[in-house]
């Protein structure tokens, strides 16, 4: 399924150094040339296994490529309540979570201000929505770095730049 979003939702469009400046269409952030803010959750279950989503093939941004498994743009609320939002939205349940940082990725396609949550869970708690994204997958911690060394092109940019940072 898939749905794109609307390009008319209203975004929070911030300047260099992540102030807000107002709201804009969605569809104005679509060339790279307007900064937005986005949020990620990294989730790790009790095996230290990380779980990926493989972004729908109908995504403007980075569309096939793997990623956090929930990721949204922040549309008028806070990072927090963008990603309460869109955990709701990939598993119809809420997640605690707590923040774990902050970065910023600017390319050619997608200029923001990142802020990364994490929770741990049980992979049995949760429901996978094929609706969300194209696929999901668990992978360990020193797979995902040997695969971000020899085929980053699997992988979204501003994933493995926060891969980078991650502790």
């Amino acid at each position: 399924m898939n749905i794109r979003p609307n390009e008319n939702e209203l975004i929070t469009e911030v300047d260099e150094k992540n102030i807000i400046l107002g709201l804009r269409p969605r569809i104005d952030f679509e060339k790279g040339r307007r900064i937005h803010r986005s949020s990620y959750l990294l989730i790790l279950d009790l095996k230290g296994r990380m779980l990926l989503q493989k972004r729908s093939l109908k995504k403007k941004w980075h569309p096939g490529k793997y990623t956090f498994p929930v990721a949204g743009t922040v549309a008028n609320e806070t990072y927090k309540a963008c990603m309460h939002r869109e955990v709701k939205e990939a598993f119809n349940k809420s997640l605690k979570f707590k923040k774990l940082f902050d970065y910023k990725h600017f390319d050619k396609v997608d200029k923001a201000f990142k802020r990364v949550f994490m929770t741990e869970i049980d992979c049995n708690d949760i429901d996978l929505n094929s609706d969300y994204a194209n696929s999901y997958r668990w992978i360990t911690r020193k797979k995902l770095e040997a695969e971000l060394e020899m085929n980053p092109q699997k992988y979204a940019p501003p994933f493995v730049t926060g891969m980078q940072i991650f502790p």
